[in-house]
Formats: structure tokens, C-alpha cells, sequence
């Protein structure tokens, strides 16, 4: 066997998925399965999987994503076909992501699916935010702009992945009683109903038989407007309105956001995305991804820019409806716990503008 680590459950995954010494005699057959050049291997910013880079003094053209296996309670077949398919798709749409240079699975102790990537050279827009100026945002905002417009647009189903699954909705009990009530009737509204056995709110055209949340490829209704302006810029464009069930990259947060030296933007990890209204995008992107930040919102929306009441609800209704709403909430706008209702939420997500 190459792996001779054990991974019983998420504490074993845990222990090791960074570990080089354990993975690199498996990423060694790997490359010399599919002719790639075989030097150092080195560890990269961690996220769930085991990502290394692989090149002479860790200054590679290669990254490799090992998919956590099923034994280590967060694997899955479907982030790895998940994955595969957005950056085959991007390519084909013409988005900036790292060229795909192999993908397959090995079969050792365990079974992993990966990914050959291109290395891409550049910073996270986390890591670099505070040193740009008003301007570079702008630009950087008007870019993402062009991509998102490509990218979310209308899509086949390529996955499993739902809204509304028992973890996402296990997150939201953070909130008092009073908020998780309101939330319910507010996607009541939005054309989403109960799922009795399951206690997840599923669209009354999903199978509540199966117990699964929401259908990926379900369109809830919605009396939001479009953003002010914005579908005019392309009939395909998933901007256009809420009730469009789009393809969405799902976690544009700023570690998946880079910026090469030239200026130029890249996305990755597309583990996350699904099918789903453009506004569960719009909220990641805007709230997590760019913060608030005004310059950011300015270069993105650009003339376009609606109403802040009208934005506030938009985004809104992408928080509910988002695996991590609950996370973008603590993070950018405010503890769980302090907010009792969906009136002081939408307040403060307008005081932000």
C-alpha cells in the first residue's frame, strides 16, 4: 500500500490530510501514471482536503487535491465530480480558473479521487485587501462583475447538492427562536414549503417523500424585483432575476478569489456550487467576499447600483437561503445571538450601505 495512514473518522482525516511525508509516495504514482514531472512536494494553505504543491524547491507548476475518502465522515464522490465539472465548465465559458491537468482515482487503502491543477502565482484577495487602493477595488469588483455574469447563468443538474440540508439548516440555531420562527414564514412566503419528517424547508416541488431539502433544480417563487437595470446587460445574464435558478460557484469568499501579478483575477474551489437563485451568489459575494466594502460594491454593480433597500432585500434573501448564511452573518455583520428578528438583520445589513 502507498497510504499507510488510518482514517476511521473526521479526527483521523483531521490529523493527517496535511501531512506530506503521508501522502507523498501516493501523489508520486499519481504523476508517474500520467507523465507529469515528479519533485518536492509541499503543503498549501489547508481547507478540507489534502492539497499539496508538487515542483523542484516547492516552486512547481503543479497543486494536487486529494479528496478526503468516504471513511473520513466529510468525503464524497460528489465534491470531487462537483469540482471537476465547474472547472471544466469555466473553461468552456471562458472564466479564469487553473487549467485541469489530470483527474481521476486510485485505489490503496483507501479510496482517492484528485485533481492535477495548474499552480496559479498570485495572492488571495484576502491576503491583500488592505493594501489596495480605493481604485484597485473598484476594478477588482467590475471584474467579478464580468465573471459572475458569465458564470451564473442557467445550468443543467450536475450534482446532488441541495438548499436546505440538515447541516446548513443545524447552523441556523444559533438565533433566537423568535428569528428561526420568522425565517421560516419568510421562505414560507418565498414559495418554500415545510419538510415535515425532516424539519428543513423544501420547495413545494421537491419530494418531501425523499426527505431531501431543496432540490437543486427547483425554482421557488419570489416577488423580489430584478437589481435595478442589471438584466439589461445580458439576456443570459444569472443577474437577471430572482426567480432563475442558476449555476453558482457557492463560496466566493476572498480565499477563493486570487489576483495574479499582472492584475488579472482566478477563482477556485468549486466543491461548493449548485443550482440555485442568483442572489445566494450575490450574498456571498457581496457580504463575505467583499464585506461591504463600498468600492468593491461600486466596481461591481456599477452604474446599475439599486436602491440600498432594494439590495438589502436581495441580499437578504440570499442569506436565507445560503449553506452559510449563519457563518456570513457572524462574520461580517453581527453575532447570532443579538439579533432576535429579520427587521434588526435587514437593519443592520442596511446600515452597512
Amino acid at each position: 500500500m502507498l497510504f499507510d495512514r488510518k482514517i476511521g473518522n473526521l479526527k483521523d482525516w483531521g490529523r493527517i490530510f496535511q501531512d506530506r511525508a503521508a501522502f507523498e509516495p501516493l501523489i508520486k504514482e499519481i504523476f508517474t501514471r500520467h507523465g507529469l514531472p515528479f519533485t518536492a512536494v509541499c503543503s498549501c494553505t489547508p481547507g478540507s482536503n489534502a492539497v499539496f504543491r508538487v515542483g523542484a524547491g516547492c516552486a512547481g507548476d503543479y497543486i494536487i487535491k486529494i479528496f478526503a475518502p468516504p471513511e473520513s465522515e466529510i468525503g464524497s464522490e460528489s465534491d470531487f465530480l462537483t469540482e471537476r465539472f465547474g472547472l471544466q465548465r469555466a473553461e468552456r465559458l471562458e472564466i479564469p480558473v487553473p487549467r485541469l491537468y489530470a483527474e481521476g482515482v486510485i485505489e490503496d487503502a483507501y479510496t482517492f479521487r484528485y485533481l492535477v491543477l495548474e499552480y496559479v502565482e498570485g495572492s488571495s484577495l484576502a491576503d491583500i485587501s488592505e493594501s489596495l487602493s480605493p481604485g484597485e477595488r473598484r476594478r477588482i469588483g467590475h471584474d467579478l462583475r464580468r465573471i459572475v455574469d458569465r458564470m451564473d447563468t442557467p445550468c443543467g443538474t450536475f450534482n446532488s447538492h441541495t438548499l436546505f440540508g440538515q447541516a446548513a439548516e443545524a447552523r441556523w440555531k444559533a438565533f433566537p427562536e423568535s428569528f428561526q420562527r420568522e425565517r421560516k414564514a419568510y421562505l414560507q412566503e418565498k414559495g418554500y414549503a415545510e419538510e415535515k419528517e425532516g424539519g428543513a424547508a423544501v420547495s413545494s416541488g421537491a419530494a418531501a417523500s425523499s426527505g431531501a431539502a431543496v432540490s437543486s433544480g427547483a425554482a421557488p417563487a419570489s416577488s423580489a424585483s430584478g437589481l435595478s437595470g442589471l438584466s439589461g446587460r445580458s439576456q443570459n445574464s444569472g443577474i437577471s432575476g430572482p426567480e432563475a435558478m442558476v449555476y453558482v460557484h457557492g463560496d466566493l469568499n476572498p480565499d477563493n478569489i486570487l489576483i495574479r501579478p499582472d492584475g488579472s483575477l482566478c477563482l477556485i474551489d468549486f466543491a461548493d456550487a449548485l443550482t440555485a437563485p442568483v442572489e445566494l451568489e450575490l450574498a456571498g459575494l457581496l457580504c463575505d467576499g467583499f464585506h461591504f466594502d463600498p468600492d468593491y460594491i461600486n466596481g461591481f454593480l456599477g452604474l446599475e447600483r439599486p436602491e440600498a433597500g432594494e439590495l438589502t432585500e436581495r441580499l437578504l434573501y440570499g442569506l436565507m437561503i445560503h449553506d452559510f448564511g449563519v457563518n456570513i452573518i457572524q462574520d461580517n455583520i453581527c453575532a447570532p445571538e443579538k439579533i432576535a428578528f429579520l427587521g434588526e438583520l435587514r437593519r443592520r445589513m442596511a446600515d452597512k450601505f
